[in-house]
This record gives structure tokens, sequence and C-alpha cells, in this order.
């Protein structure tokens, strides 16, 4: 048997795997994360994990490695705040002590071996870093520290908990991580409406399952062999009896979850969200007969949206097809944005007249709109007259239009969907004023086509009837909440 020669950056290489690999070990869901990211496959990896996945230990893991295998590199652990970093990984010594020998419940052998020790140089408790003997080094920063975060410049960055970070910092750190190419790894639990870094976190995670050079995935709870599932199941089973099935989707399954006690509409979920080739061929043989509606939410200095819908005046059914979202401030103006309106018009209904078979609406709020885009266009929309609506109004016809099943929203309407899932009244029970965009165009479409949920449903009645089914009663409530003349009705039972 002859034996093999190694290089001594081969033995190094094997020591070194050896040594992290000899009291821990990724369980097989974590395998599945980190294969991409080690072979070089994508440069971004986005974990929304539940409670218990393991994320810390495969954060210290993955910070090891690449130290180790990259001598001279600057690897950061960024946490939303200094101490809780301190707190997680470093008070407790779990990074500088991580593959410890540990016993069969986990716990530290007195005098057991440390195969990770022989590798730091110095460790310091006054700016939480971890110096090793090849030149690497691991830091924990804050991201309340936003400001220094342009000065940073790594090699490698996890992010603990992105969903409350200081939305500033990623914005001022990831221009010298992409100039480095330094890999990314995101991981944690998915925000709840309100959460500090909810919005961006969102937006990262959506662009992330969108491109090639990123990992997303969804893990749960479950996905942990090593976590007692008795254990999870108690936790699961108490949120459930208290009616909490919003935190058990995010906080164990690692689901983007509506509901709770603030939302505002708990009852959305993905089943109003059909596949935009669906809907058009639902909809190609009543096409002339549709109501058509793009509604103009212009905001030059925040964001300027657009909704484009239709509705069947037979039917009731509403049809939300598209969407423009522009939050660039270069882009907001009337020469950028009428072109891409007027393209979505004609693609959603490609003989239709956008003069006479278009209802044009805008909230006239923003007045300089209207008078730009008849000046420069020549085309009218009209104001929405929304001070003649109560806004609780409007929301409530929205939920109805959800629970009873008249409304059909593309999958292109992405932020959309994005804002009704964060749309939650604050801790003092009001509605927000903010990323409501597109929320408050379908409120003004409603009111443009003067949409009443009467008829709607007494339309759904008469189909009921010839099925044999009466539902009398779904009526009476709707007639209740609008009509103060209900009680003087005489409903037949």
């Amino acid at each position: 048997m002859s034996l093999i020669d190694l290089t001594p950056n081969d033995a190094l290489y094997l020591q070194i795997m050896d040594d992290l690999h000899r009291h821990w070990n990724p369980h097989p869901g974590q395998l599945k994360v980190g294969k991409p990211l080690i072979a070089k496959d994508v440069n971004t990896t986005f974990v929304q994990c539940g409670r218990k996945w393991g994320k810390t230990d495969f954060a210290i893991y993955l910070l090891w490695r690449h130290a180790l295998l990259h001598p001279g590199s600057t690897c950061y652990y960024i946490t939303p705040e200094l101490a809780h970093g301190r707190e997680i990984i470093w008070h407790n010594s779990r990074l500088t002590q991580f593959g410890r020998e540990r016993d069969e419940q986990g716990r530290i052998v007195p005098g057991g071996a440390e195969p990770m020790k022989k590798y730091i140089n110095s460790v310091s408790s006054v700016d939480s870093r971890m110096k090793l003997k090849n030149q690497s080094t691991i830091k924990i920063v804050g991201s309340e520290n936003w400001a220094a975060a342009n000065g940073l410049t790594p090699d490698f960055v996890i992010y603990d908990e992105f969903k409350v970070f200081h939305p500033q910092f990623h914005t001022e750190m990831n221009p010298n991580r992409i100039v480095r190419k330094a890999p990314l790894v995101i991981i944690g639990t998915p925000p709840k409406p309100g959460d500090r870094n909810a919005d961006q976190y969102l937006e990262f995670a959506d662009e992330c399952s969108q491109r090639d050079d990123c990992f997303h995935i969804i893990a749960s709870s479950y996905d942990n062999p090593f976590t007692p599932r008795d254990e999870i199941d108690r936790e699961i089973e108490k949120l459930r009896l208290r009616g909490e099935d919003d935190v058990v989707e995010r906080e164990y399954f690692g689901k983007i979850a509506v509901g709770g006690r603030n939302a505002i509409f708990p009852m959305f979920d993905n089943k109003y969200i059909k596949e935009h080739t669906k809907i058009m061929e639902e909809i190609k043989y009543d096409i002339k007969k549709l109501d058509w509606f793009c509604v103009a939410d212009p905001g030059s200095t925040t964001c300027f949206a657009v909704l484009f819908g239709a509705i069947n005046p037979y039917t009731k059914q509403l049809y939300l097809l598209d969407e423009l979202y522009e939050t660039n401030q270069e882009n907001t103006s009337i020469r950028r944005m009428f072109p891409r309106i007027e393209a979505k018009m004609k693609e959603l209904h490609p003989h239709g007249d956008i003069e006479d078979d278009w209802m044009k609406i805008y909230d006239e709020a923003a007045a300089w709109f209207a008078t730009e885009i008849m000046g420069q266009y020549n085309v009218y929309f009209s104001p929405t007259a929304k001070h003649m609506y109560k806004k609780d109004h409007g929301l409530s016809l929205i939920k109805d239009q959800m629970i009873h099943n008249f409304v059909n929203i593309s999958d292109r309407c992405n932020k959309l969907k994005w804002e009704i899932q964060m749309y939650v009244k604050t801790d003092k029970g009001e509605i927000p004023k903010k990323n409501d965009h597109l929320i408050d165009s379908w409120r003004y479409l409603n009111a443009s086509a003067h949409y009443s949920m009467i008829e709607a449903i007494e339309i759904q009645k008469e189909k009921s009837e010839k099925r044999g089914y009466t539902p009398y009663q779904d009526l009476k409530n709707i007639q209740k909440e609008v009509d103060w003349t209900f009680n003087m009705m005489d409903w037949e039972d």
C-alpha cells in the first residue's frame, strides 16, 4: 500500500477540517444551507429559520471555517446591538471555545479537548475581537453603530436577526462588501409587522429569492434533529390555543405571517394571489365588458405607486392585475412614469382605448400630477374626491371583498401583497400612515367604481339560489354594517 504525500497546504486543510468537526457537525438542514456557500455557487445566503434551528452554532462554525481557510481575512458577526452579540456568543465563550468536547446532553466536559484553542493568538474583550495565528480576525459589531459601517472592510459577514437591524447599517456597509466580494450570510427568524427593519428584510429576501447568486431558504425548527420534537410541539400548542397562529408560522416555520392582534387584514393569505397568465385567461372572453381602472398615488419624494385593475360589472369580481412602485426619486417625474403607465395599460387591454376605455384616477393631493400629465400627454386623470370617503369604510370594503372572495390578485402585485402583510395598527390602535400607497389605490378604485358590497352579495345570492343555496345571512350582515335602515327592512327567513 503506497502512502500519499500531502502538500503542507493539504495537510493543514485536513487538520482544520478534523478540528472543526471533531466535536461538532452541521445537521442535515445546515448542510443544505452551507453547501452552495462553501462551493462558491452563491455569494449571499439568506436563511429564514424558526427558533431552535441552530443558527448561532452554525454562524460560529461558518466564521471559524472562513477565518481559518482564508489567512488574513476579517470576519464580522453583526447583531442588532453590540451588547446583543456579546451576550449571544462572547460572554458565554461560545465563539472562543467553539468545538470544545461536550457530553451527550451538550454540556462541556471538564478538562475535555479544545481542538480550536491552538489556532487562537489573542482575545480582546475591549473591542470584542478574536485574532487567530494566521492573522485572520473575527469581530462582533452592532448595527446601531451604522455611521462607522462604511469604514468596515469585510472578507466575510454574518447578519444575525437582520429583522431588527438599524436600517442604515446595510446601506453603509454593503458597498465595501461588494467591492471585496465578501460572502454574506443572513440568518434569523422573519419579521413581524412593526419590527424595526422589517421593510429592508422583506425587500432583501424577495430580491435574493430571484437572483442566481443568492441562496434563499425557509427553514423550520423541525429541521434540527437534535431539538426534542415534544418540546417544540408543546410550545406550538400553547401558541395555537391563544390564537397566535401567526407567531407559530413565523417563529417555528420561518414563514412571513400575517395576522395577530393588530393586523388590519388578518384574513389575507396566498389564496387571493393567482398566476397572471391564469387571470388573463379567465377574463379574456369578457375583456370588452370589464370596467378598467388605472389608479395613481403620485408621491414625488417617497413613492410613486400605480395600481391597474378591472371589475366585471355582471359578477362584481375585482381583478388587480399589475402595479408600478417607484421609490427612486430620479424616476418619479411624469416623463419617466407615464410611458410606463401607458405601456401597462396597452399590455393589459391591448385593444382598448386609453382615453375611452380606462377610468384614470389620481390622488388629488398631488395636483401637480394632473396638470403635468395633461400638459405633456393630453391625458385626463380624475381626482379621487377621497375627502368624501372615510378610510375605515374603504378598508372595511376591501376586507369584505376578500372574505366573500370577490378579489383576484395577480402575482405581479408583489408590493401590494407586501403592503397588506405589513399593514398593522399601532400600539395605540391607530391605522398607520406609511407603506399604504397601493392599499390607498385599491380604496380609490372601489370608490370610483361605486363598488357596493350589497349589490355584490345580491348577485352572489342569485347565483347561489340557482344552485339551491341562499346565503341570506351573509347579505343581512353586510347590509347591517353599511345601512342604518337595516332594522326597518322586512327580511324573509
